[in-house]
């Protein structure tokens, strides 16, 4: 008989419990699947275009060679730690993850611009205001491309990466206001500084991964903003997810009903708050951040990796079944 130890198993699968779908879904997603350590490093980036640095987060495979980049941006007063739990578990599974410090942030990168952080600001309510000033949209929008620009640099810096980095397969992601940030980058396009549909599209972006991202009537975003939007999608939100204008889950769910047909996702998690996506909370929010993970995963497997099984699980809904009690996922 074959032992399974609960370290052998994925952190986001439960424990099977003589369930047998959790088993059998165990072994189609990862059987054949090696999973690598995990190297993180810190660097600072120098975008000399914008007379800037970047410090970024770096999380990598130790193993592998044309490895997917994926460039994660946080959310309005985080930075480059944020997301630590999502991004750590899907490099395990071959990609290269950077998370760019924005200038926004509020955290412990050395980037903490601002007094008394986002209660202070959304208290007053200046929080939507702030996350629509077109020049720190710029400045976000600029920081992915930067990174994306910066491959030499990254493999200078990081010489374990040299050579293993596949520019061919990028995508981008972000929670919150990187969420925001992350649909630009794919093709949403927003009314901001008197232009209509401006758009931030950048080609080599090949799939975006939305966590709570924005709705109409806030940021330039309106109904049109998603028509021109051609590239695989995945968007996840929550019960209990809330916008910078108190806005609930229904307007959360507004990049997914907007957007056309064509690789488009929306997972839904009962229960889970703006913060709990990522692992912030600990335990407290450990059932909402392994959703995140399988879906996370699945998505960038089906559209970097180009992985059927993967793309299958997503239409299928296979992917949330493990967590059918509080996690849904629609696809168009």
């Amino acid at each position: 008989m074959v032992k399974i130890t609960v370290a052998s198993m994925p952190a986001w699968l439960p424990s099977p419990r003589g369930k047998l779908f959790s088993l059998l879904y165990f072994i189609f997603a990862f059987a054949s699947s090696i999973h690598a350590a995990v190297k993180t490093e810190d660097i600072t980036l120098r975008d000399d275009k914008r007379d800037k640095n970047i410090e970024c987060r770096v999380y990598f495979s130790d193993t592998g060679a044309k490895l997917p980049l994926i460039v994660f941006s946080h959310g309005f007063g985080a930075d480059k730690t944020a997301f630590s739990a999502i991004s750590q578990f899907v490099a395990e599974h071959g990609y290269v993850i950077v998370h760019p410090s924005h200038m926004d942030g509020f955290g412990r990168s050395g980037n903490k611009q601002g007094v008394g952080g986002i209660g202070t600001l959304r208290a007053g309510g200046g929080l939507a205001e702030a996350i629509s000033d077109p020049a720190k949209i710029e400045g976000r929008t600029g920081d992915v491309v930067a990174v994306m620009d910066s491959i030499e640099q990254l493999y200078a810096k990081v010489p374990a990466l040299k050579n293993r980095i596949d520019t061919e397969r990028i995508g981008v992601g972000g929670h919150s206001y990187g969420a925001y940030t992350s649909m630009l980058m794919g093709g949403v396009t927003a009314d901001l500084g008197g232009i209509k549909a401006r758009s931030f599209a950048d080609p080599r972006v090949r799939c975006i991964l939305p966590i709570s991202g924005q709705g109409t009537g806030q940021q330039g975003l309106t109904e049109t903003s998603w028509a021109s939007l051609k590239l695989p999608m995945m968007t996840i939100t929550g019960s209990r997810d809330q916008g910078a204008g108190g806005q609930g889950s229904d307007w959360k769910k507004e990049p997914f009903k907007f957007s056309p047909h064509g690789d488009k996702y929306l997972v839904y998690i009962e229960g889970a708050n703006h913060l709990s996506f990522g692992g912030g909370l600990g335990a407290r929010s450990s059932g909402t951040t392994d959703v995140v993970k399988a879906a996370a995963l699945a998505f960038w497997d089906a559209y970097l990796k180009h992985d059927d099984k993967s793309r299958e699980l997503l239409k299928s809904g296979g992917v949330v079944k493990p967590f059918a009690n509080v996690a849904t996922i629609e696809s168009k």
